[in-house]
C-alpha cells in the first residue's frame, strides 16, 4: 500500500457532488460540474451563488461529454462562468472544445475522458506479460503523442487531468502544459444506463430538462461484479474506481501543482469500497 506524504507545495481543489458549496477555507479551489451527465451542471444562480462565497479565481467548471442534443446546456453554463470569472474550464467532449478554443487566456483545460487514458475496469491484470512499449500506453499513452499535445496546444489548452493507473510508471512530463492530478478514483468508464432517470416510481422518472437533483442528494451506486477484484462506484453516468492506495506523493513531478479531492458523497464512499 502506497502512504502520501506532504502537498503542501501543490494546491488542493474539491470536487463538489452536491449543491452544498464547502465553507472552510480548507481548499484552494472548488470545482463544480461533471464529467458525464449535462444534468449535474451547476445552474446559472448557484454559481452566481457561489462568487459570493469564494473568489471567481478559485473556482472550476467540469463539463460533460456531450452530444448535439446537449451541447447548448454545456455551452451556456460555461459562458455563465466565464462571465462570472471562473478561472478554468475542463473539457471532456471534442465538440464543446472545438467551441471553446477561441478562449485564449489559459482557463481550458483537458479533462481525462478527452484525453483517452486506457483505465477499463478488465476482468484479468495482464501487467506481467505486457512489453514495455505496451505498459507505457496503457499507463499514460497520450503524454507520449507529442503530435496529439501539440494540437490541444493549438487549441488554447493549458492543463491536462491525470489519474492514477493501476500500475504506476512515471509520468512524462508534457512540455507547456501544467498537470492535474485525480487523488481518489480513476474513471473507468463511462454508462448510457443513469439509475436515477429510471429509479423513480412516477411515471417518466427524471425531468431531462432540470437539474438531477436526484443523483445530487443520493450520492453514488455501489457496482459489484464477481469478476471485479474491487467494487465500483457509479456517479452520474461516470464508473469510478477507488485508486487512492495505487499512488504515492513522491511519484509526482513539481508540474502536478493541483491535486483534486472528492466532496461528499463520493469521499464518504472509501470505507465501503474497502470492504
Amino acid at each position: 500500500m502506497h502512504t502520501h506524504g506532504r502537498t503542501d507545495m501543490r494546491k488542493k481543489y474539491i470536487s463538489v457532488h452536491t449543491n452544498e458549496i464547502p465553507t472552510d477555507d480548507n481548499w484552494d479551489g472548488i470545482r463544480m460540474g461533471s464529467e458525464t451527465c449535462p444534468l449535474l451542471l451547476p445552474d446559472k444562480a448557484l454559481m452566481e451563488k457561489t462568487t459570493r462565497d469564494y473568489v471567481p479565481e478559485k473556482l472550476s467548471l467540469v463539463t460533460p461529454l456531450t452530444g448535439q442534443k446537449d451541447l447548448a446546456r454545456v455551452l451556456s453554463a460555461a459562458e455563465v462562468a466565464l462571465d462570472l470569472g471562473f478561472s478554468e474550464i475542463v473539457v471532456n467532449d471534442w465538440g464543446v472544445l472545438h467551441e471553446l478554443s477561441g478562449i485564449s487566456d489559459r482557463k481550458l483545460t483537458a479533462g481525462r475522458l478527452l484525453l483517452r487514458f486506457r483505465r477499463g475496469p478488465g476482468q484479468s491484470d495482464s501487467w506481467d506479460h505486457l512489453d514495455a512499449e505496451s505498459r507505457k500506453y496503457f499507463s499514460w499513452g497520450p503524454l507520449y503523442d507529442r503530435s496529439f499535445l501539440s494540437f490541444l496546444s493549438t487549441l488554447n489548452v493549458a492543463r491536462l487531468e491525470l489519474d492514477p493507473p493501476r500500475h504506476w510508471m512515471a509520468i512524462p512530463v508534457p512540455v507547456n502544459l501544467a498537470l492535474s492530478f485525480h487523488s481518489q478514483y480513476r474513471l473507468v468508464s463511462v454508462s448510457a444506463f443513469c439509475p436515477w432517470r429510471y429509479s423513480d416510481e412516477t411515471e417518466g422518472g427524471v425531468d431531462m430538462d432540470v437539474q438531477c437533483d436526484k443523483c445530487l442528494k443520493s450520492g453514488p451506486v455501489r457496482l459489484d461484479a464477481a469478476p471485479l477484484e474491487k467494487p465500483l462506484l457509479q456517479w452520474g453516468h461516470s464508473i469510478l474506481e477507488a485508486a487512492a492506495d495505487d499512488w504515492a506523493e513522491e511519484d509526482l513531478p513539481p508540474e502536478v501543482d493541483r491535486i483534486i479531492y472528492e466532496g461528499e458523497p463520493l469521499s464518504g464512499m472509501v470505507s465501503a469500497m474497502k470492504t
